[in-house]
């Protein structure tokens, strides 16, 4: 195939991969090994690790290895990107991952020194979208690195950023934590994340104001009245604390 022709090919594969291909889906294209390797040596492919290449179209990515482990991993089923390269990618704590991880519903093993694999079904609800890629959601990947015995150092770090995110329930994160909290030395989800996680106090009363205001608009109605007089907000605050104590 002609250079022009094959590169032409690789880039409507790549267009939707953010500029990267496998060597799998260059040879379904029609392309085949020695096109593969001319395009290399002339340049206009980047190897970036085995079986994946990134086209001109690419440009600079720093997730660009993830995306392209996760591209080949996905060849032989659906993978998910988790653990500590979820926890990196969600931007949780300071964990530096050692390999990239993956978590998939069958068994699967890598030759790779740098990809790990765990097994576990996925819900929807455990997965979101990051950059593009699939990932598990805080909650899952907090949870997940709990269960993997995380030192407790890194699991603060890790939960302290959770607790932060406004996307996440910090009740549902406490349940779902619940279950590994004995592995630190607590009964519950909610005493780990109160001892470890700076911030959890905050949020969930926030979550908990949060709730109170979605699920009654009388409520909201007259805590927004209060609030424009004059002290209204310590006002509320004593009300909300009468309230909680009855």
């Amino acid at each position: 195939m002609r250079a022009v022709d094959a590169l032409e090919a690789l880039e409507l594969l790549g267009s939707t991969q953010r500029g990267l291909v496998t060597t799998a889906q260059a040879r379904e294209a029609g392309l085949s090994g020695v096109d593969l390797t001319r395009l290399a040596k002339s340049g206009k492919l980047l190897r970036v690790r085995h079986g994946v290449y990134a086209l001109p179209s690419a440009g600079v990515d720093r997730l660009q290895d993830l995306r392209a482990a996760w591209l080949a991993a996905s060849a032989n089923g659906e993978v998910v990107v988790s653990g500590a390269s979820a926890a990196a990618l969600h931007g949780l704590g300071d964990l530096v991952p050692a390999a990239h991880e993956f978590t998939a519903p069958v068994r699967r093993q890598s030759t790779l020194p740098d990809v790990r694999f765990r097994r576990s079904k996925l819900s929807d609800h455990d997965v979101t979208v990051v950059d593009g890629l699939p990932v598990t959601t805080v909650v899952r990947t907090a949870t997940d690195l709990a269960a993997s015995s995380l030192d407790s150092g890194h699991l603060a770090g890790v939960l302290s950023a959770a607790v932060e995110d406004p996307g996440v329930d910090v009740e549902e994160l406490a349940q779902a934590l619940s279950p590994h909290a004995v592995r630190y030395g607590f009964s519950t989800g909610r005493a780990l994340l109160a001892e470890v996680a700076t911030g959890y106090l905050t949020a969930a009363l926030r979550s908990a104001v949060r709730t109170a205001v979605t699920r009654s608009p009388r409520f909201r109605r007259q805590a927004l009245e209060l609030l424009k007089e004059p002290d209204g907000a310590e006002t509320l605050l004593s009300l909300l604390e009468e309230r909680l104590a009855s």
